[in-house]
């Protein structure tokens, strides 16, 4: 999906203010806390439900499987981009599938959930990101992600020692819930500024487009490892409250890094910005493996968020600039491609710790960094 842009250099008027602020609750509901506050809940449902590693890897498989769905049924029908009635509907379906979680301990029902989960995420992303293209500010919608991390980490650093499992997912759909509405009545944007410029589009991919596609791809893989497992990793070397707290620092520093990354593209290209995010995210996949205790930790979740929401920015950009029609779609669609395979690879290292999982993840974004320096432009 295309990261919009700032349009404007004057002050963006009230109601383009509204609609910016509506988009920033929908993308902390959908992506902040529906889609991914199963990381910090993960080592309080393997303490008190007995789950097996391998399952938790399945169940976030699901959440990452269903938004691939989503996201290549969007592709196929962008008008579901700028339908409101599917924009509600995966509101409450979101909310629904978080209630879901707490009845009982049955994996078959928990994936059925997050998968629900996933695609109901994906249209709600999409319908946020394309109701605010060309809105003055636009960028500011995507510290959303961040506010919804940062919250669900806060959730459950607090109530964890004192709740339930159980409890916590309750109260993880009311903070769903609350961020919802107040993006209900979100308006939906316009078609796609790309549909009016055809003229620019080129008739089949480059040599550039594909390595930017399979580099995509690898940061899909490599960054849900770190992005599944970090929370669980931090609270096995520590006490109970370390994992959260890490989570809430991803969710901090995820806040201004899109602002940040797109300020940075001023002076230099997306495509070497991109290479410098993604040795940076390796470097928070390996530190944690590497060193322990909380200050690896905090440098880990501080690097994390601030770089993968702007990897995300910058490799839309880079697409953009190659002239392909519909490549933000399909480099999307690689994108949760690589999001399901990571859990799932790294699922036979997981009997021994983290440190196998998270050394494998860095290694593939350190590969996803060299084919983004191989795409720049000359």
């Amino acid at each position: 999906m295309n990261l919009p842009t700032r349009t404007d250099t004057g002050a963006p008027p009230r109601h383009a203010r509204a609609t910016v602020v509506r988009a920033a609750a929908g993308l902390a509901a959908a992506m902040g806390v529906g889609r991914f506050v199963y990381t910090p809940l993960l080592p309080l449902m393997q303490e008190q439900t007995g789950l097996a590693p391998s399952d938790t890897a399945l169940v976030a498989t699901a959440n990452y499987l269903g938004y691939f769905l989503g996201a290549i049924a969007l592709a196929a029908h962008p008008s579901g981009a700028r339908s409101r009635a599917l924009f509600r509907s995966s509101i409450l379906a979101l909310i629904a599938s978080e209630l879901v979680m707490i009845i009982g301990t049955d994996v078959r029902l928990w994936l059925a959930a997050r998968v629900v989960a996933g695609i109901a995420s994906a249209a709600v992303f999409v319908y946020c990101a394309t109701a605010v293209v060309g809105h003055p500010s636009a960028g500011v919608t995507f510290t959303g992600v961040g506010v919804g991390i940062a919250t669900s980490g806060i959730l459950v650093m607090v109530l964890g020692p004192v709740v339930s499992w159980n409890a916590l997912w309750a109260a993880a759909a009311a903070m769903t819930a609350g961020y919802a509405a107040i993006a209900w009545s979100l308006p939906p944007g316009s078609s796609s500024p790309l549909a009016h410029n055809r003229s620019r589009m080129r008739a089949s991919p480059s040599t550039r487009w594909w390595t930017l596609g399979a580099c995509y791809f690898l940061e899909g893989l490599g960054y849900i490892i770190l992005g599944t497992f970090l929370v669980a990793a931090v609270s096995a070397g520590g006490a109970q409250w370390t994992g959260p707290a890490a989570w809430v620092m991803v969710g901090l520093a995820a806040i201004p890094s899109p602002l940040l990354w797109a300020k940075a593209l001023r002076r230099w290209s997306a495509e070497s910005l991109l290479a410098l995010a993604l040795v940076l995210q390796a470097f928070s996949a390996l530190l944690p493996a590497l060193v322990a205790g909380p200050v690896a930790a905090l440098i880990a979740a501080i690097l994390f968020g601030g770089t993968f929401m702007g990897i995300t920015l910058l490799a839309m950009d880079s697409a953009l600039g190659l002239g392909i029609p519909r490549a933000a779609a399909a480099l999307t669609a690689v994108y949760g491609l690589g999001q399901i395979l990571g859990p799932l690879a790294v699922t036979p290292m997981l009997g021994d710790g983290f440190r196998a999982a998270f050394v494998c993840a860095a290694a593939v974004l350190v590969v996803a960094a060299l084919l983004a320096g191989a795409t720049r432009r000359r």
